[in-house]
């Protein structure tokens, strides 16, 4: 798709962690240039084409808004010091290196003493497919980690006697990067996180009270206090202001009124990871929509748990109290991935805010903290070589059975021999380095490390500029029209993708994704509310013409997505001033619904239509 809309490329500026592949138009949708100029000078803007007039809501998006909480959000500050294509440049940078950065300082913090072994866990969490596909989400998931990451290595250097100098730096950083973490605003990421948070908090400062390390327990419970509540109250004035639009999402029924009470995931889609090398988008199992759902890290947990037990049992070794709550923590929330979790326990935890899906981030990142630890700390020869084969052996083989039993759902995506060849031979060689000691520690983060590098890679390949979008004949053509009728509104038939290209504009449209339904007007199309549930949601939403009956009627297939039959005469379109309609091919009934042919855009063959009566 993306290779039709691209016309010749103009002169290019900046350095862009992302391509045609990658650039995801739902976020081009609110990152306009003219939104930019908005927000640089206004306070607060509303939800981009949301239509709900009375609703302002700073940063609910995630957008650079000029606002006082943007001094938190670093990653939003090229967007006021440079051009759009240079900021786009910045922010897209501090995803990317500042997601390695705060990851290997993360490690540093908790114990991991190797440099080798910090950036290669450093790297296991960039290159994760899971990071990597989720990497331009709206939840702005490499930022949220990032600050994430720096905030739990402040928390850990509070247990730390430090002098006044550092203690205050890492008070600051754990405020200015708490902020940025909790604006990014999505639960079902954030609360495993905050649980993952606790429980590396909690091996830590057990560790160092077991090996007599000075640890002022009050100072830092102190300090977390201290932090916590400058945040509520720098947060505060902006709770005020996005309370109401805060107010309309958990109305909605997704993801308003979604409630978990566990068992989402099966036991293939919790160690689905073993599939994440070489993964592309026109191939995944058939029991996931998309390849971001399919994404997830590779778990070696189990091999690395394995190991510290049979040591224990064979050479006595004592098992560190982060392991043990490393461990819990992975164990548990398993467990509420795959079985039905009391209500009450889900309530306390907030787990009744997430799903198995996103719980999968805090499983990933818990398991390379536990791996890493792990090649840090266990470099002798414990285990026998039989037990080290039988080991091998019986993971191998889980692999295999789990994919042997995927199959039933999966017949077609395994009916390809490399399916099932790929997935065996790298997990061969990974548990076979990671077994043996002589291996282990020097080779073992090498090859996994550039296995990851070269089969995710190429997800956001780097590009420079952003001519490949802005100077194409398609972005131009709609943007010329739309600057000649600022006020026309528009609607995209027979694909929710290209809706969100004319969003780019800054022109207003019906269509696309929408955070928030604009309920008013959707009540006028579907005046008894029969629908209510299908629109009062965030969704991506499509629309197609009626081919028999002439009347509005409304589908849901995806929990965020629907699909509008709607007729393009409809009076109350007419009424609201949508004029315009974008369609990937000619539309032979134009003529009869009132509208005329404006123009015709190649090489993407889109057709644009005026209402002219």
């Amino acid at each position: 798709m993306w290779r039709e809309l691209l016309a010749e490329p103009g002169p290019t500026r900046g350095l862009i962690f992302s391509g045609p592949k990658r650039i995801r138009v739902d976020e081009w949708g609110v990152w306009t240039p003219s939104m930019l100029s908005q927000a640089r000078h206004k306070p607060a803007f509303p939800i981009e084409n949301s239509n709900l007039g009375a609703v302002r809501s700073p940063l609910i998006m995630n957008v650079p808004v000029a606002y006082y909480t943007t001094f938190c959000r670093p990653q939003f500050f090229g967007f006021f010091i440079f051009d759009f294509v240079r900021g786009f440049s910045f922010y897209w940078c501090v995803k990317f290196f500042g997601l390695l950065v705060a990851a290997g300082w993360a490690l540093r913090q908790i114990g991991v003493r190797s440099r080798l072994l910090v950036i290669f866990g450093a790297v296991w969490v960039l290159f994760s497919s899971y990071v990597q596909w989720w990497f331009s989400s709206p939840a702005m998931l490499p930022e949220m980690l990032a600050s994430w990451f720096v905030c739990l290595g402040c928390a850990v250097s509070f247990l730390k006697d430090r002098h006044l100098g550092k203690t205050a730096s890492a008070l600051l950083g754990f405020i200015f990067f708490g902020i940025n973490f909790i604006l990014c605003l999505y639960p079902p990421y954030q609360i495993p996180l905050a649980l993952l948070f606790i429980a590396v908090l909690a091996g830590v400062w057990r560790e160092r009270r077991d090996q007599a390390e000075v640890v002022s327990n009050m100072r830092a419970l102190l300090l977390l206090a201290a932090g916590g509540t400058v945040i509520a109250l720098i947060l505060f004035p902006f709770w005020l202001d996005v309370r109401s639009t805060l107010e309309a999402v958990g109305n909605t029924v997704y993801p308003g009124a979604r409630r978990s009470s566990g068992a989402d995931l099966s036991l293939f889609k919790l160690f689905s990871g073993v599939l994440g090398f070489f993964e592309y988008e026109q191939s995944h199992p058939a029991v996931y929509d998309n390849i971001c759902e399919a994404s997830n890290f590779y778990p070696l947990w189990p091999a690395a748990a394995l190991i510290i037990v049979a040591g224990r049992l064979r050479a006595k070794t004592r098992i560190a109290p982060l392991f043990t709550t490393l461990l819990i923590f992975i164990v548990g929330l398993s467990l509420y991935g795959v079985v039905p979790v009391p209500k009450w326990l889900l309530r306390m935890t907030f787990l009744n805010f997430t799903t198995g899906l996103r719980v999968l981030l805090a499983l990933g990142v818990a398991n390379i903290f536990i791996c890493c630890l792990f090649l840090d700390r266990y470099r002798t020869a414990i285990l026998s070589r039989a037990t080290i084969v039988t080991g091998e052996v019986i993971l191998w083989l889980g692999v295999l059975s789990m994919l042997w039993c995927a199959r039933t759902q999966n017949a077609a995506y395994f009916s390809d021999p490399w399916h099932w060849i790929q997935p065996l031979a790298i997990s061969a060689v990974i548990l076979s380095f990671f077994f043996w000691e002589r291996l282990r520690y020097r080779w073992f983060p090498v090859v996994f490390g550039l296995l990851l590098i070269f089969s995710n890679v190429s997800i956001n390949p780097v590009m420079r500029g952003l001519s490949p979008l802005v100077d194409s004949a398609a972005f131009n053509a709609i943007d010329r029209i739309r600057a000649g009728d600022p006020e026309g509104k528009w609607i995209v038939y027979h694909t929710q993708y290209f809706a969100q290209l004319v969003r780019a504009t800054g022109a207003a449209v019906f269509n696309g994704t929408k955070i928030v339904p604009d309920l008013p007007f959707l009540h006028q199309l579907d005046p008894g509310g029969a629908n209510k549930f299908v629109y009062n949601r965030y969704a991506n939403i499509g629309c197609e013409m009626p081919r028999l009956s002439h009347e509005v009627s409304i589908s849901l297939v995806y929990p965020d997505y629907y699909i509008w039959i709607l007729p393009p005469d409809l009076p109350i379109l007419k009424q609201s001033g949508y004029r315009y309609i974008l369609i990937p091919k000619e539309w032979p009934g134009a003529a009869t619904n009132g509208f005329g042919l404006i123009e015709r855009i190649t090489p993407a063959d889109l057709w644009i239509y005026r209402r002219e009566k």
